[in-house]
């Protein structure tokens, strides 16, 4: 008889907002996830996988056997991507492990770690993360647990704190940005580009500053008739994009279009139209949706998603004491996330103890009818009934001790009951990284 066991580790590579801009963030984004899926499983000891990428981070969530081979080969990865950009990648990569990891990834879900500090579609964006990476076969149990987990966690805090009241999303800072520096948009024009997500954050920000007219352009015009009806506003083609743009104020791009879709071609014709009106357009798009050069030209002002620092400088400020709270779930919440992952990780070994001890009660139940012939159906099952109760109140302690084992990490324990049941040939993970 053999049996295995491993250890594993629980990684995150990442770039954010925090050292990064928004040209770097573009430079190492993935556009085809499945290639990207595949090149991170074929750098070897990786089992489980989930890429978490919005406009202010590109993140790796993995399971390694060797976490820090992981990491560097990840760190490089990443950095080859950002192409001529490659040392400032390297400079940007932050990497956490284990503990650091599981505690990253629950502030990620909670807008700890968000640049609005509390924002709220993170939260579905880490969701769809691991419901993206379940569907190319990436993400295994553990990191299944992990982000079930986050977002738990996630819902909690915004449940029991303020940390998302208000201003808490891109959308909604692009917003009151746009009325400081138009010192209000009642009796203002305004367009909103894109009807996903996003933009629909925007157009219902929007409608809450009653400005005279939204229109909502959408390359799907059915998405932009239905959010326009939402917000009272207008829906456009995406042909009749620029005459919106010659009676717009303000111009709100929130799309996820891997191209420029105002371009500064595009709006010099515009301004031609305007007849010396300002413009003022705000990109919070990933990739940028609006050419850099735009911003050259006389009465258009351009911001995106790296202007915002003032605005979440006060957001901070007024969130602080929510922040401070949603810190201490996040530790409360930690020790039973490493009892989950703990008890994960014995799963099988308990499943096949169970599934042994099932067949030798099927065996043993069937030598003894056939001793007992003149049993009827009735007494068949009686006695079939009271010998799954019997093994199931034996196995039931046993198990309860197990999963105790597990959580403390007690191997020694665990490595004994598979001897004492003769698993054969089981993985038994264990996670290497230090107590919560």
């Amino acid at each position: 008889m053999t049996f295995a066991t491993r250890t594993f580790d629980i990684l995150n590579v990442r770039i954010t907002y925090r050292k990064a801009r928004v040209p770097l963030l573009e430079a190492v984004a993935f556009k085809d996830k499945g290639r990207a899926y595949e090149e991170i499983r074929a750098l070897g000891g990786i089992s489980e996988c989930i890429i978490l990428q919005t406009c202010n981070r590109v993140e790796l969530y993995v399971v390694s056997s060797n976490g820090r081979a992981a990491a560097e080969c990840l760190t490089k990865y990443l950095a080859n991507r950002a192409g001529a950009m490659m040392e400032e990648a390297l400079k940007a990569v932050e990497v956490s492990m284990n503990h650091d990891a599981l505690k990253h990834v629950l502030e990620v879900a909670s807008g700890l770690d968000s640049m609005v500090l509390g924002e709220n579609e993170i939260l579905g964006q880490v969701w769809d993360a691991y419901l993206q990476a379940e569907s190319y076969r990436a993400a295994g149990q553990i990191l299944g647990t992990v982000f079930r987990k986050a977002v738990s966690v996630g819902k909690r805090i915004r449940s029991e704190t303020e940390i998302s009241r208000g201003a808490a999303s891109f959308g909604s800072v692009s917003v009151k940005l746009a009325e400081e520096l138009m010192g209000g948009l009642c009796g203002k024009n305004v367009l909103v580009i894109g009807a996903g997500e996003m933009g629909t954050c925007v157009a219902k920000a929007l409608a809450r500053h009653k400005p005279n007219t939204i229109f909502i352009a959408n390359r799907t015009y059915e998405r932009a008739v239905k959010l326009a009806e939402d917000v009272s506003g207008k829906a456009l083609r995406f042909d009749k994009l620029e005459d919106a743009l010659v009676e717009a104020d303000v111009v709100i791009c929130a799309t996820a279009a891997p191209h420029y879709i105002l371009t500064k071609d595009t709006v010099c014709r515009i301004i031609e139209k305007r007849g010396g009106n300002g413009l003022l357009i705000i990109d919070i798009s990933n990739p940028r949706n609006v050419e850099e050069s735009i911003a050259e030209l006389d009465g258009v002002m351009l911001y995106d998603i790296d202007d915002f620092q003032a605005i979440v400088e006060r957001n901070l400020n007024e969130r602080r004491k929510s922040a401070e709270k949603a810190a201490e779930i996040i530790e409360e919440e930690l020790p039973q996330l490493y009892r989950e992952l703990r008890e994960q990780c014995i799963r099988d070994l308990i499943s096949q103890i169970v599934s042994r001890s099932e067949e030798m009660r099927k065996e043993e139940l069937a030598k003894a009818f056939n001793m007992l012939s003149g049993l009827g159906e009735k007494e068949r099952r009686i006695i079939d009934d009271l010998t799954r109760i019997i093994l199931k109140r034996v196995l039931l302690p046993m198990i309860e001790n197990l999963k105790v084992a597990a959580s403390n990490g007690d191997r020694q324990l665990i490595e004994e009951t598979i001897k004492l049941f003769g698993v054969e040939e089981l993985n038994l993970l264990e996670w290497s990284g230090a107590d919560v």
